[in-house]
């Protein structure tokens, strides 16, 4: 596993989502409103388009297309019409730099 830097906490204010790349993975990066940082595939698993353009629902990221929605946590599938769960990355911030664990 390899621990990416990939943003600073005030480049994703709380209840945002900003795109980003760690490694080879394109990440959707979620600072809910619970305070904590989520990591999750940016690619809808519906159909191609990216998480990080949608809106969170508490710890659901809704794709912006056709409403598929993941929880942020597990990746499970929260809304239809998206049936496969997304990948989940972990995440640790230290001082002011978001980091996101992937396979190297």
């Amino acid at each position: 596993m390899a621990r990416v830097r990939v943003a600073t906490t005030a480049e994703v204010p709380v209840d945002s989502l900003k795109r980003v790349v760690a490694g080879s993975q394109e990440i959707c990066l979620a600072h809910a409103d619970d305070g904590n940082f989520y990591a999750i595939g940016d690619v809808c698993t519906h159909e191609e388009f990216l998480l990080s353009a949608g809106e969170l629902f508490g710890l659901d990221v809704e794709c912006p297309q056709h409403g598929s929605r993941f929880n942020l946590v597990t990746g499970k599938v929260t809304g239809l019409p998206a049936v496969l769960a997304a990948k989940t990355y972990p995440v640790t911030v230290e001082g002011s730099d978001v980091f996101v664990e992937v396979s190297d």
